[in-house]
Formats: C-alpha cells, structure tokens, sequence
C-alpha cells in the first residue's frame, strides 16, 4: 500500500508543477460572451465584469463560453474595466484547482452548474 501512496504523490507534484497559478494581481475569470475579434466579457474572481484581450502568443488557443481562465488586469491604465488573457484552464486542471487552496477563490467565479460538473 505505501507504494500506492507514494505514486499518487508523485502525480500530485507532477500535476502542481505543470499547472500555471496565479501570481500576485492575477485573477480568475469564467468567459461569459465571446466579443468578437480579439475581446471576450468575463466575470472575474474580484466580482467584477471586465473586458479581456487575448494577447498574441494565445490566439492559437480555443477560448468559448463558460471556460475559466488566468487573466492580468491592465494595472494603472484601466484595470477595473480592462485585462489580459494569461491562460486557459482544462478540466483536469479545474478539478485539481478545486481541490487546493484556491477553491475559495474559483466558487466565486464558478457557477453551480459548472461546480457540480466538477464536483
């Protein structure tokens, strides 16, 4: 049994350091409408809706209704109303999210729909 533990363990860590967390003055955010273009509205874990650009090196990435994402809001320009894509969350990446410290901060975003899918 020990030898089951210490591999789940060994996924754990593996699963922590490919996952990207937040930094200081990154939010959480659930896409609420696509915006055409490069913009997209998103409920953010501060409680407020702000529009969000998908930058360069993510416009590969496929960003639609409901997904949760990283975003860095535009500090000293207009940050309560402007932000930046950083990344996009897989399910997988949700479910361990919820699980560690930051659950707190993603039920504020999250709706209980899409908490139950998880849960």
């Amino acid at each position: 049994m020990p030898r089951k533990r210490k591999k789940e363990e060994e996924l754990e860590e593996l699963i922590k350091s490919k996952i990207t967390l937040p930094n200081e003055g990154d939010l959480f955010g659930l896409v609420l409408r696509r915006l055409g273009g490069l913009w997209l509205e998103v409920s953010c874990s501060d409680g407020k809706i702000r529009k969000v650009r998908i930058p360069g090196k993510l416009r590969r990435v496929r960003i639609y209704e409901g997904d949760l994402i990283l975003l860095r809001p535009w500090y000293g320009i207009q940050e309560d109303t402007r932000a930046d894509v950083l990344y996009k969350y897989s399910k997988s990446e949700i479910k361990w999210l919820l699980k560690s410290k930051y659950a707190d901060e993603l039920k504020k975003v999250l709706t209980e729909e899409i908490l139950e899918e998880y849960l």
